[in-house]
């Protein structure tokens, strides 16, 4: 089967070619214990919603949305999580609703695509994992006595309408329909346990009924038969696919995310199913093999939203002159990580494209200057910590990230990438707006390396996963890389994801690549929407999460696959956690930052936020996002800032507030 191709490839150069002796090994290996031999010698992918699988002894729950499952040796566990709502967290509770029982099989992941994975039980059984699947699945390739077991009471076992098919009642209030390919009989065993009365082979399959209701228990057994294996993504302009791939006769049965439900085309609801709880919200039982949905894409290039007056171009000469003399020539005190040093470049070469927009010409190239001189270093390979090939995991990563888990924000075991390399990748772009003769081949074949890192778009760049960040599925990217947690995958900064597919997209175009440039394009557009779904309270919706941290917050700090936070991970303080949601100040944030929603939290939250910040340099961070509802009063507040964050500046803050969207 031919792998997802979205778009062209960036290139195909093999990045041993560029960077010559640049090439080593991660310290962290692949557990080849845990992934097949094809899969783990192709490029694989490290922050995948079902990354737990296959690191550190690949124990921890993947979340596949209603559910989460653990694949352990010799069993698989299922858990319909249910709520715990606290003022600063919303946690799924995690409990063994079902463990199916497999001894003597040692697992392994054998396949994968963009909404699936599949485990392999020592050839005895396999565990198909699909995005959104109302049934969990263990097929059972050999003859097996049955046995499944759950930390509840049984209170009730009774045959459904067809033999192999069992409604299970447990304690906690729950019922379960349990179907059995090939007919087999289920007794009650003790207080907790199910036991098949012959051996069985073909699919087991689980799934929750929500409300216990009869006609969502005929709409369940109508579809038992068609199990989710897979599916093919496609992005084609600004339209998203989603293709999935059954095994057996009929339709299946998929939950749909609330962004889904408010974008799917022709869906075909099957509500008499009901809804499942899930940590982003109630999920919406859809019926049939295709998904489509259509980003509305808002106009975005280089400049702000709404044009300069000459008085907005007078004062920003005078700011960008103070900025750009400020760019330091000595490259030592510059930072030497990839997150800070990525921010300082782009910082630099934002200040050029401002001076450049207002005319300063003199602090314009002042500022060109200084970006082009802080990253030839990093393009050379000469930086205290160069940038190598990591042939183990097949991506970019340190020098110093390689033996160490810890240097530069865990950069090599791929913790955010996208972060790291979007700022580069913004700022070859407007390197290459302003001087496109400084675009060498020597020196493209370098940047696009970073973004090849991140934002692969085709299967023929075999040096690269696909899309190393982004979910099709959950429609926005993960930041966790190579570390296992029991709340799974996270994201923190959904500003700074958006930051990166924006750099990405005009990198393309700056770059004449048209094709990649229309998918990134889309991709930023979908990340922004679902960062207003579910990082963002009262925005897009107002019912994802409930009470009480609903109406005392209003972002999320945090986002994991089953857990919200009001955190982040560098501090407890408001402003960390509004602020992260808002750097850095580019026209993409104008994606993000709405001015119904400001209007709505500013006097509730921000404002307060703001004012008790204990740095200004956040407080202007909150600031800033008042200039979408009132521009003077943003003038205002800014004009006390002397310290600015370190990817910001006294030119970037007045274009934001003078260009900002009032709509």
């Amino acid at each position: 089967e031919a792998p997802v191709s979205l778009a062209a490839p960036w290139s195909t150069a093999d990045p041993r070619e560029i960077l010559g002796d640049r090439v080593a090994p991660n310290s962290y290996k692949i557990d080849r214990s845990l992934v097949s031999a094809p899969l783990a010698a192709q490029p694989m992918p490290t922050n995948a919603w079902w990354q737990n699988l296959v690191i550190e002894g690949g124990d921890q729950p993947v979340v596949t949305a209603p559910y989460m499952v653990k694949c352990l040796s010799g069993a698989v566990v299922v858990c319909a999580p249910t709520a715990l709502a606290e003022l600063k967290f919303v946690a799924s509770v995690w409990h063994d609703d079902w463990r199916i029982e497999l001894p003597g099989s040692q697992r392994s992941l054998v396949a994968f695509d963009a909404v699936s994975a599949t485990v392999d039980y020592s050839g005895a059984a396999s565990v198909p994992l699909a995005r959104g699947a109302v049934f969990t699945t263990v097929v059972l390739h050999t003859s097996t006595a049955l046995r499944l077991s759950t930390i509840h009471a049984i209170i009730g076992v009774r045959p459904g309408s067809a033999p192999g098919i069992w409604l299970v009642q447990l304690n906690n209030g729950a019922t379960w329909l349990v179907c059995c390919e090939g007919g087999a009989a289920l007794q009650q065993c003790g207080m907790s346990e199910l036991h098949s009365d012959t051996c069985v082979s073909g699919a087991v399959r689980l799934a929750l009924v929500p409300g216990n209701d009869d006609s969502a228990v005929e709409s369940l057994v109508a579809a038992r038969h068609a199990i989710v294996v897979g599916g093919d993504v496609a992005i084609h302009n600004s339209t998203f696919t989603i293709d999935w791939k059954v095994q057996g006769a009929g339709e299946p049965l998929v939950c749909a995310l609330p962004h889904h439900q408010s974008a799917l085309l022709e869906p075909q609801w099957a509500d008499d199913v009901g809804t499942y709880w899930f940590i982003k919200g109630q999920m919406r039982v859809a019926r049939g093999c295709q998904w489509r949905w259509r980003e509305d894409l808002e106009p975005l290039g280089f400049a702000g939203s709404t044009p300069l007056t000459d008085v907005h171009r007078a004062r920003l000469c005078e700011l960008v002159a103070a900025d750009a003399r400020e760019l330091p020539e000595d490259l030592a005190v510059l930072p030497q990580d990839p997150y800070f040093f990525g921010k300082a470049l782009a910082r630099a070469a934002r200040i050029a494209l401002i001076a450049d927009e207002a005319g300063a010409h003199e602090s314009r190239d002042l500022a060109l200057q200084r970006a082009c001189a802080w990253l030839e270093p990093w393009l050379a390979g000469t930086n205290r910590s160069p940038l190598v090939y990591d042939s183990e995991w097949h991506g970019i990563v340190s020098r110093a990230g390689l033996h160490d888990p810890h240097v530069d924000f865990g950069q090599g075991r791929y913790n955010d990438h996208h972060f790291h390399y979007g700022y580069f990748a913004y700022a070859a772009a407007a390197i290459l707006k302003l001087a496109p003769h400084w675009g060498t081949r020597a020196r493209l074949d370098q940047l696009d390396l970073l973004v090849r890192d991140f934002g692969n778009c085709s299967a023929h760049d075999t040096a690269f996963p696909l899309l190393r960040c982004f979910d099709f599925f959950d429609g926005h990217s993960w930041a966790a890389g190579l570390f296992p947690f029991a709340d799974s995958r996270n994201q923190e900064s959904t500003s700074e994801a958006i930051n990166a597919y924006y750099g990405a997209f005009l990198y393309a175009s700056v770059t004449d690549r048209h094709e990649i440039a229309t998918c990134m394009r889309a991709v930023l557009q979908l990340e922004a929407r679902t960062a207003r779904t579910y990082w963002h309270l009262d925005d897009l919706a107002a019912d994802i999460y409930p009470a009480p941290y609903a109406g005392s917050h209003a972002v999320v700090g945090i986002l994991w696959s089953s857990k919200v936070d009001y955190t982040t991970f560098f501090g407890n303080n408001p402003e960390y956690i509004y602020g992260i949601q808002l750097i850095p100040y580019t026209p993409a944030l104008a994606l993000l930052v709405k001015r119904q929603w400001i209007e709505r939290i500013w006097d509730k939250h921000l404002r307060a936020v703001a004012d008790g910040s204990e740095t200004e340099s956040w407080r202007e961070m909150i600031d800033l996002a008042y200039a979408v509802v009132d521009k003077p009063a943003t003038f205002e507040r800014i004009s006390r800032v002397s310290t600015h964050d370190d990817g910001n500046s006294a030119s970037n803050a007045y274009y934001w507030v003078a260009t900002a969207p009032l709509n």
